[in-house]
């Protein structure tokens, strides 16, 4: 027969399991198969977090994306969930970068050239950045993870949203 405290302490035991507030423990990102508009979401959040934003850099960061966004001159670094509904954060930068030149020069956003790149490469976002080719063209630059965890570069000419 079981003693009544082991089984109260049980109980109590999964009931405060049950109640637990820390969120629960989830991949970095979706795996094969995953919801591809997240990271259109994330894209689209963090722009959106600043007037006449275009995101620029795209990368995982705990918790979510670490996007920089580029507006009126300024960098800025703005933080969102994974899943793309929530801006976690958001913060000027003191220096921005060089590739806020090359995003000006740039005649396809971020969610056109991810969309492209993932028409040529299914696979869900690593990360990407706006940077340029070797000959000297803007290119984005897309990293994408097949479903069988194998990562692949893509480059999307920035001015026409070409696949090279």
């Amino acid at each position: 027969m079981r003693s009544p405290r082991l089984f109260a302490a049980g109980v109590l035991t999964l009931t405060l399991a049950a109640c637990s507030t820390e969120p629960a423990a989830g991949p970095a990102a979706p795996g094969p198969g995953g919801d591809k508009a997240q990271p259109v979401k994330a894209i689209q959040a963090a722009a959106g977090a600043v007037p006449d934003g275009r995101a620029f850099d795209v990368e995982p960061g705990p918790g979510g994306w670490e996007i920089k966004v580029a507006s009126h001159g300024q960098e800025h670094k703005v933080r969102v969930s994974r899943d793309g509904a929530r801006v976690l954060g958001e913060q000027q930068t003191a220096k921005p970068s060089d590739d806020m030149a090359k995003l000006e020069q740039a005649g396809v956003d971020a969610v056109k050239a991810l969309q492209n790149a993932q028409r040529s490469q299914p696979g869900e976002l690593d990360e990407m950045e706006i940077d340029r080719a070797t000959d000297g063209t803007v290119v984005w630059e897309v990293g994408l993870r097949d479903g069988k965890g194998i990562e692949h570069d893509v480059s999307v000419d920035a001015k026409t949203g070409t696949v090279r």
